[in-house]
């Protein structure tokens, strides 16, 4: 007798069948993945297994015992816990407030807030994080927010744990203490199950791996018996093709540099240059300032220092509607506060863009339609112009925030995480459009958590360490930027050994 065990299970949206007959089970003492393209059901599936979604039909039972979460809390009593991959923190509590909502320690005047704060902090350092857990969540990174959300799923005593793209927000040394902590519970019993779209992570974790295409399962796989390859094709129903080759630099033109830029107290002072054309990578552990870079070079924040190049002459940019301007563009990490207007369709999300490069001119509602049709074809967004972009799955949402990009015509785009939450053929599909857009010109600064992702792209890449740039590696290996991020002397040997195992 499995600990859950899923049968025919069958969910509906208006005109969308998101699960078709889809049988699930998870054994104690097991990590099962869940793995699919954007759209093929994952997070429904997800939301069913924790109370977010009730299905239409089929059979739902724990340890032999037919059920029927109807909330969270209804499936947190029946043993359920669960790690989504948007972070969903009250941003006015505090990290301890948060971390045990609903299951405050409690004493005759009311919450023990001494008592609260302490087991928050006992959770948080079993994952190896320490925060002041007296914190505002709103006042936290997002990879801290996240840290935050895990803690408090494995501090609730659940026996079956759902985790939701749990790694979308952490970096490499988060995401190892996370794993480490997941094998740990495996080997106490528990019931895991791991939706994600990193193949890496899910061959580094995983017993079994269950693919579903189309909100259809397609087959269960045990996964010390397959590998990657059929895993994708069974994910696509078709091989897919090789990633495109990295850039190397046109020689000698510079098209955008960044002199001394800076922010007191939050980022050091950082030069780079890009050459139109060329991926630069940006890299480095949680808190490293990728993102704080991302924001300083389009204006996003206040109090930036330093100076801004176009073709050798000096930019002002003090928001980035000045950005966009001088033809620089951002597609943020937190795709749904500062990427997209979640109550505005698909049409109207990619108007902003091009109405911003059309200043004054009025974009009619046609020509609008238009944009967002050819868009919603070359990046197989999975929409209509007019639905709503807060409806759409996180992949396709990301997809939005690109194509409203392109859209623009920009010279030079920020792209932090940008395959966050995105399944291997978008990431083949994206990957695809930047190489495309590299060959007409399009200069393109990637930051990623996925340092495979970054090899791939970028033949440079500039390693920041405690917000300052600490080394720059040419044509490296993901070894390489490994030890780079961790620092020191071996950050020197490893663009040395990078270099030399080209």
């Amino acid at each position: 007798m499995n600990p859950l065990e899923l049968a025919g299970i069958e969910k509906r949206f208006p005109g969308v069948v998101a699960l078709d007959d889809v049988d699930f089970d998870v054994r104690a003492g097991e990590i099962h993945a869940l793995v699919g393209q954007n759209g093929a059901g994952k997070s429904t599936l997800a939301k069913v297994l924790t109370g977010l979604e009730s299905a239409d039909a089929g059979t739902f039972s724990v340890d032999g015992r037919r059920v029927r979460p109807r909330s969270p809390r209804e499936a947190l009593a029946l043993g359920i816990g669960a790690i989504h991959q948007e972070v969903d923190l009250v941003p006015e509590l505090s990290l301890a407030e948060n971390l045990l909502l609903g299951r405050e320690p409690l004493r005759w005047w009311g919450i023990d807030r001494r008592e609260l704060e302490a087991r928050a902090r006992r959770a948080l350092a079993e994952l190896g994080v320490a925060v002041e857990v007296r914190r505002a969540a709103k006042d936290v990174p997002l990879g801290e927010q996240q840290q935050v959300c895990i803690a408090r799923a494995l501090s609730s005593d659940a026996r079956i744990l759902i985790y939701d793209e749990p790694t979308a927000s952490l970096g490499i040394a988060e995401v190892e203490r996370l794993f480490a902590h997941m094998r740990a519970l495996r080997g106490r019993g528990l019931a895991q199950v791991f939706v994600a779209h990193s193949l890496e992570q899910v061959f580094a974790l995983a017993d079994r791996i269950t693919v579903l295409r189309d909100g259809r399962r397609v087959g269960t796989f045990v996964a010390n018996e397959t590998n990657p390859r059929a895993i994708v094709e069974a994910m696509l129903g078709a091989a897919l093709g090789a990633a495109p080759e990295r850039r190397a630099a046109p020689a000698g033109r510079v098209w955008f540099e960044a002199r001394g830029l800076a922010r007191a107290g939050v980022l050091a002072p950082i030069e780079l240059a890009l050459a139109p054309g060329e991926v630069l990578g940006v890299d480095g552990l949680v808190g490293s300032g990728r993102t704080e870079l991302a924001r300083a070079l389009v204006g996003a924040d206040p109090g930036v220092h330093g100076e801004r190049r176009v073709v050798g002459a000096p930019v002002r940019v003090r928001s980035p509607r000045d950005a966009a301007r001088v033809g620089l563009w951002l597609s943020p990490e937190d795709r749904k506060v500062d990427g997209l207007c979640l109550g505005l369709s698909v049409r109207e999300n990619l108007a902003l863009g091009v109405q911003r490069r059309a200043r004054f001119a009025w974009v009619s509602r046609a020509a609008q339609t238009e944009l967002a049709e050819r868009w919603i074809r070359a990046l197989g967004i999975a929409a209509t112009p007019e639905q709503r972009v807060g409806t759409l799955s996180g992949g396709n949402q990301q997809k939005v925030i690109l194509a409203r990009l392109l859209a623009a015509e920009p010279r030079l785009v920020v792209l932090d995480e940008p395959t966050r939450g995105v399944d291997v053929g978008a990431k083949a599909q994206l990957e695809a459009r930047i190489a495309e857009c590299a060959e007409r010109g399009l200069s393109v600064l990637f930051i990623s958590s996925e340092l495979d992702e970054v090899m791939r792209r970028a033949r440079r890449v500039l390693v920041l360490r405690d917000r300052r740039a600490e080394v720059e590696l040419v044509d490296a290996d993901v070894a390489a930027l490994r030890r780079a991020m961790a620092g020191g002397a071996m950050a020197e040997r490893g663009t040395a050994e990078g270099r030399d195992g080209e």
